[in-house]
């Protein structure tokens, strides 16, 4: 009787918590993944309007910490974490209010809060695909997730190396703005290397090599990942004659 309740899906487990308010609203909020996609857009297109102004940093991490707990709550993380995980947003984004005087190292602040924000959010995104075991819509909607959110978080790293190091990051005579930090990202990620953007230093080049890396890797083994890990049982099993 205990293993039956060990096994249970978390979607049961949810509707055995009593009907209320809150209940129904965390039995909804689990594995919900399209949400933390939306947030991502939104955020993803702030950051590409690539405005200088002050007001965009406090924004930019109110949205990278609000998908971090709404990643949380459809990771159906413990109450606790998700608690925590708020409390850490509300202070980085009442800490980004006393940059707002500051210049290049302000922007590097930020993109340090940001950064701290969104790298929690993937493993926890991992961790809930793999327990659930099941591969479905809100699967791929995981997956697409993660590839979006370490496009951001390298973001972030490239303008913490711009923002508070001693020289610019690109090697092109420009003034960086979010908007280039995130299309260097990405367009490193995919390995699409158009040339017009390039890391300067020998840290820039580095992070620049492993987002690579890493993004690749993500995409080439991600489908073994799924089909190894979260789909043996259903292959094990009979389905009859054929």
């Amino acid at each position: 009787m205990a293993d039956d309740r060990g096994d249970a899906a978390p979607e049961r487990r949810a509707a055995e918590r009593p009907g209320t308010f809150g209940g129904d609203l965390l039995a909804r909020s689990e594995y919900r993944f399209g949400l933390v996609l939306v947030l991502l857009l939104i955020t993803f297109v702030v950051l590409m309007i690539g405005s200088t102004a002050r007001w965009v940093r406090p924004f930019t991490i109110a949205l990278s910490g609000t998908t971090l707990v709404a990643a949380l709550f459809a990771a159906d993380v413990s109450i606790r974490v998700r608690r925590v995980a708020t409390i850490v947003s509300a202070v980085a984004f009442i800490t980004s209010l006393t940059t707002l005087g500051l210049g290049r190292s302000g922007e590097g602040t930020a993109a340090l809060m940001c950064a701290g924000l969104v790298a929690f959010a993937p493993v926890a995104i991992a961790r809930s695909v793999v327990h659930r075991r099941v591969i479905d819509v809100q699967t791929v909607l995981a997956a697409l997730s993660i590839y979006v959110l370490l496009g951001m978080f390298w973001a972030f790293v490239y303008g913490i190396l711009g923002g508070l190091g001693s020289a610019g990051f690109f090697e092109q005579p420009i003034t960086p703005t979010s908007a280039d930090y995130l299309y260097f990202s990405f367009i490193t990620q995919t390995t699409v290397g158009y040339g017009d953007l390039s890391a300067a230093n020998n840290p820039g080049r580095a992070c620049a090599v492993l987002e690579a890396l890493i993004g690749q890797l993500y995409l080439v083994t991600i489908v073994a990942v799924v089909v190894s890990r979260l789909t043996p049982r259903g292959r094990r099993d009979p389905s009859g004659p054929s």
